[in-house]
């Protein structure tokens, strides 16, 4: 049996193709993709302006795609655990399973560890199925849909920068960026119990999206200075947390300067690129701590339980759903969706 696939082969040159499609063995399980998450790292992929490109840390051919959702098909003879027709979400890295860490269960510790469709590469989701090992797979609650699922993945990134916040009554969190993970992180803010959750962006459709997932005010930072604005409705004080999940250089310097005492910003996005004139003495006199942020092993697993908890749902994030057959034709055509799109969906034959 053979199974579709979408293969970067260098910059700007992905195609199909049809691979084999084994049965599983030992712990693997095979799983039909239903979902697949477009992220902005397959983008860099497939356009190579990557950082991990140019470092060698990723090498083409890659078969990419990382956030995903599916259904199990075929176990290997080890799985304990899931069963033909569970409904599953995985990690977004594969431990080598035989080093001591993993043995000792410290997945995260594993220096052999492999990332789904990126660097040291596991091959990835935009497939009709996947090849996992039962540690890294999860059952979607019941009350998740499949598209749910697939925006686990992202938002586990987003959960990083609330790790180790302690929230005060009267807080602020301010989110940079309109992209998945800046409205994911908008999400996660007003879970947390942010008293204020301030977004800030360019396009005033995506602002209004942020409005119906958990942001309290939005920022249009191509009409109003985003530093004035912040300190303006915080009273002069600044955000306490600041997360940074566009990219952009001039936004970071942005987020640091509207930081309030004692504050912390958290960096999210990849730069591509070594940065300068960053205001370091205002770090410094403030106190401002300033920390990266990405998945983390048991991430999703928690971010599942809050899905099922929230009373707001993530999936107005949700701009484009497309055909597997078609994705190829999204990727070279980006620049026609780019304005309207926060996460595009791929969506799977049912």
């Amino acid at each position: 049996m053979d199974m579709k696939v979408l293969t970067v082969l260098g910059p700007m040159n992905a195609e199909y193709s049809n691979v084999p499609a084994p049965a599983p063995e030992g712990d693997m399980i095979k799983i039909k993709v239903m979902r697949t998450g477009i992220c902005a790292t397959d983008f860099a992929i497939f356009t190579g302006d990557c950082s991990f490109v140019r470092s060698g840390e990723i090498v083409y051919p890659v078969r990419f795609g990382h956030e995903f959702s599916g259904i199990v098909t075929e176990v290997g003879e080890n799985v304990k655990n899931f069963k033909v027709g569970d409904r599953v979400y995985t990690d977004n890295g594969v431990s080598c399973g035989k080093c001591a860490d993993c043995l000792d269960g410290r997945y995260g510790d594993c220096r052999n560890s492999r990332s789904v469709g990126t660097v040291n590469c596991w091959e990835g989701c935009y497939a009709e199925y996947m090849y996992m090992p039962e540690r890294h797979v999860y059952p979607i609650p019941d009350s998740l849909s499949y598209e749910q699922a697939a925006l686990i993945e992202p938002t586990s990134i987003s959960l990083d920068a609330f790790t180790d916040v302690e929230v005060n009554p009267g807080d602020t969190a301010v989110i940079i960026g309109t992209g998945a993970i800046g409205m994911a992180s908008a999400w996660l803010a007003k879970y947390f119990g942010f008293d204020k959750v301030v977004l800030v962006g360019r396009s005033p459709d995506k602002l209004d999206i942020a409005l119906k997932i958990g942001a309290d005010e939005v920022i249009n930072s191509r009409e109003t200075d985003p530093v004035k604005a912040v300190f303006d409705l915080t009273g002069g004080c600044g955000a306490q947390l600041v997360v940074e999940t566009s990219g952009d250089r001039s936004a970071l310097i942005s987020g640091i300067n509207f930081t309030a005492k004692k504050g912390r910003v958290s960096a999210l996005s990849f730069y591509e690129h070594d940065l300068d004139g960053m205001p370091i003495d205002r770090i410094v006199l403030n106190r401002i701590t300033l920390r990266g942020g990405a998945g983390c092993f048991g991430y999703p697993q928690k971010v599942a339980k809050i899905m099922t908890e929230h009373k707001i749902d993530l999936t107005p994030i949700i701009t484009n759903r497309i055909k597997f057959d078609d994705t190829l034709d999204f990727f070279k055509n980006e620049e026609k969706y780019h304005s309207g799109k926060v996460k595009a969906m791929v969506v799977f034959d049912d």
